[in-house]
């Protein structure tokens, strides 16, 4: 069921410099907010997905500020999911630009292995009749994307020049494995893209790891260090791709921390009763989930249970045609 409209980041807390810009979408989380930085280069944060709707209200957008599509020079993508970058390429055809972090190159590419999907969904103890569904969402999910394979790499710490102030580029991982942020310089706003959202708990989406072929990426360990590194840089605001601004920074990353701790919880207490399926632990867990929902219930079980794997609470058992996990000891 779509989530309910929330408002987005706009108002005081915002620089004078930024115009968020609300683009719809066709997900259950709802728009998502891309952020203008006027000035030279002319910059645009994310850009919506490769839809209609999408296209005409970025388009109504730049028009009331009296801009055209080709004004943009730069655009800056904070991860490689459809809501971000999927009118990049058509922007890019237009003159901009295109930065991003070359650890999501496979996102941007659209590069998803079909093939190896459907294995490691087997390998869950997932039925077909859930599987099929699952992979039909995920390409309807790609057509609302063009694939990017051209992009100028961004590495954490980079600045951008802008003649606001310079661009600081932050590493900010979880989400995705080539998750940024951009600290607008000068103003204490850092532009986040799905890193925090105001009461909704960010998927840690299982990809592969950039630097070990063939490896799940640990997202929720990354995870952990970006919030530790937001903790550190302490921002006075946070500028989200979805709901209001956030200016308690501190208390909006305890409290994720807090949500994905009671999930680790949930998933130990679905072991406890012996050695289970990732689709077991699905069932426990989101007994109602369907369709694109299924893929979010599958990253995020599977990302728990790695990450208790790795921290020696939980371990795989590896069969022949599935794998099962049960409480480490």
């Amino acid at each position: 069921m779509p989530r309910p409209a929330r408002a987005p980041c706009t108002g005081a807390l915002v620089p004078a410099w930024v115009t968020p810009i609300v683009v719809p979408t066709p997900y259950p989380i709802g728009p998502v907010t891309v952020y203008l930085l006027e000035g030279e280069p002319l910059t645009l944060v994310d850009t919506g997905p490769a839809t209609g709707t999408a296209r005409r209200a970025l388009l109504a957008a730049l028009a009331s500020r009296g801009l055209v599509p080709e004004a943009i020079r730069r655009v800056l993508i904070t991860h490689g999911h459809h809501d971000h970058f999927g009118q990049a390429r058509w922007l890019a055809r237009r003159g901009a630009r295109l930065f991003a972090h070359p650890f999501d190159a496979r996102n941007l590419r659209q590069a998803r292995d079909y093939p190896l999907l459907w294995r490691q969904l087997a390998r869950s103890g997932m039925p077909v009749a859930r599987r099929l569904p699952l992979v039909a969402s995920l390409h309807a999910l790609d057509l609302t994307a063009r694939p990017v394979s051209r992009f100028e790499p961004l590495a954490d710490g980079q600045t951008l020049p802008h003649s606001q102030g310079p661009i600081r580029v932050h590493h900010l991982p979880g989400h995705t494995p080539g998750h940024v942020g951009f600290e607008l310089g000068g103003e204490g706003a850092v532009v986040t893209g799905d890193t925090i959202l105001d009461g909704i708990s960010p998927n840690a989406v299982i990809d592969d790891d950039p630097d070990r072929p063939g490896e799940p990426f640990l997202s929720l360990a990354a995870y952990a260090e970006t919030l530790r590194r937001l903790d550190r840089l302490r921002p006075r605001v946070l500028l989200p791709a979805h709901g209001p601004c956030i200016a308690d920074v501190a208390g909006q990353a305890e409290a994720l921390r807090r949500k994905q701790a009671e999930r680790a919880g949930e998933v130990l207490a679905a072991l406890a009763a012996g050695p289970a399926t990732v689709a077991r632990v699905i069932a426990a867990l989101f007994p109602r989930v369907t369709f694109l929902g299924i893929f979010l219930a599958f990253s995020e079980v599977l990302g728990h249970l790695l990450e208790l794997e790795r921290r020696g609470l939980a371990r795989r058992l590896r069969g022949r045609r599935t794998d099962r996990w049960q409480l480490a000891g």
